[in-house]
């Protein structure tokens, strides 16, 4: 089977920390046999103008790019732009830069199907590439399916009457209309009832052994240490971890928060930490590579993200396939799987009281504390891996394609029947 991928928020050669589940996904599908090819499209911006680090990124991103893997990517040009403040209109109002995308995108789309010949369309986000899929001619359709991967972009249509309008076009024309979470599955079904919604897992790889066997380096020795690996942005609630962590910190001397990220929040990270006086407990590690953040993983006793509104964030799942147990917040998709005081703690949004109270417990008590780790570990073995999850959805592309088979017989046997 053939299946043609896209995925807008997908690696770039220059910028090989954008979207890596997208990869991993996309890996495992090729792993489970599937001939596999990515279309991501990418903001065109001529190199001349490209000064900043995010405009080098999409001006210098090679055409066709093959990944570990056997991925192979192609990059085709655009005129959208997920950035601020058009990103905001876009999402308000998405019908004229939709038409905007599909003009500069639908010659290259087409000539890519015709030279592919796919038999299936898989692709991340009813806007725009879901939408932009069902704008194709009849002669480039396929059966699509699509996965949604943020609850805002579902819930905000209640708000945003055009953006419903427009992912009515996705919900009604996908045979799938898959969400990573019970939440979100439950604001689709209520906004668009005659879509065909189902509910489907990120997965995660399992770490390379070595990676338990390297040794913490020489600051770390002796250290308690709780991990946070997040981009720095308002919903992950960095700044009110650390003033949770700062809470039990005078009990636990010997505990580390160690904080793995970049974005826009940071100087109000790091303004927090001044000005609580934590700095000798709190370190602002800063960006690292997706192989320094596993190793990071098994390094770290335990595991917290305390940001709202998470719609099932695979740095959870990395945590856990480490055998690390995770601190989260109760209204994450992560918590379809993750269970209070099996594999973890779950803690209130916002609420830096009960989240200084699951620090406490997480580090006070070595045992439970590994105990909660295995159970995580053992939950990622048994159905949460890449290849399981790819394995469903390839069974869902099958279903799909039979199904367009079948009804292409049905149109045939009717015109026969009226001719």
């Amino acid at each position: 089977m053939k299946v043609l991928f896209l995925a807008y928020y997908f690696p770039k050669p220059n910028n090989p920390l954008m979207g890596t589940w997208a990869l991993t996904q996309a890996q495992a599908l090729v792993r489970q046999g599937i001939s596999l090819q990515v279309a991501s499209f990418t903001s065109w911006v001529p190199s001349a103008i490209a000064n900043t680090p995010g405009a080098k990124a999409y001006a210098n991103c090679p055409s066709l790019y093959t990944w570990p893997g056997d991925v192979v990517a192609h990059y085709p040009r655009w005129l959208y732009y997920p950035v601020a403040p058009v990103k905001q209109k876009a999402y308000r109002h998405p019908a004229f830069f939709l038409q905007l995308a599909w003009q500069s995108a639908k010659r290259q789309l087409m000539q890519l199907i015709e030279q592919y010949q796919p038999d299936v369309f898989f692709c991340h986000h009813g806007l725009p590439n879901g939408w932009l899929l069902t704008q194709l001619p009849a002669a480039y359709q396929r059966p699509l399916i699509v996965q949604e991967h943020d609850f805002g972009e579902i819930a905000d249509c209640r708000q945003y009457p055009k953006r419903q309008h427009a992912l009515q076009q996705t919900a009604k024309s996908a045979f799938a209309w898959l969400s990573v979470s019970n939440r979100m599955a439950q604001d689709m079904r209520s906004l668009f009832p005659n879509a065909n919604v189902l509910v489907h897992h990120n997965g995660v790889n399992l770490p390379p052994p070595h990676l338990t066997h390297q040794p913490r380096p020489p600051e770390l020795i002796g250290k308690k240490i709780v991990l946070v690996c997040a981009i720095f942005a308002q919903r992950k609630g960095i700044p009110l971890l650390i003033e949770s962590f700062r809470r039990i910190s005078s009990q636990h001397p010997d505990a580390t928060l160690r904080i793995v990220g970049h974005g826009p929040d940071e100087e109000k990270i790091r303004q927090t930490i001044e000005a609580l006086e934590i700095s000798d407990q709190v370190q602002l590690v800063g960006r690292k590579s997706h192989a320094e953040v596993l190793q990071e993983m098994a390094w770290a006793d335990c595991f917290a993200l305390t940001g709202w509104d998470e719609p099932f964030a695979t740095v959870y799942l990395e945590a856990m396939a480490a055998g690390k147990p995770i601190i989260c917040c109760k209204d994450g998709g992560i918590t379809d799987m993750m269970k209070h005081e099996v594999q973890g703690l779950t803690v209130p949004p916002r609420d830096v009281s009960s989240t200084a109270q699951a620090l406490d417990r997480m580090l006070n008590n070595d045992e439970q504390r590994q105990q909660w780790g295995q159970n995580a570990q053992a939950l990622i073995r048994s159905s949460l891996t890449w290849d399981a999850k790819a394995g469903e959805l390839i069974a869902l592309f099958e279903d799909s394609y039979r199904n367009q088979i079948k009804v292409s017989a049905q149109s045939h046997k009717s015109i026969f029947k009226a001719a």
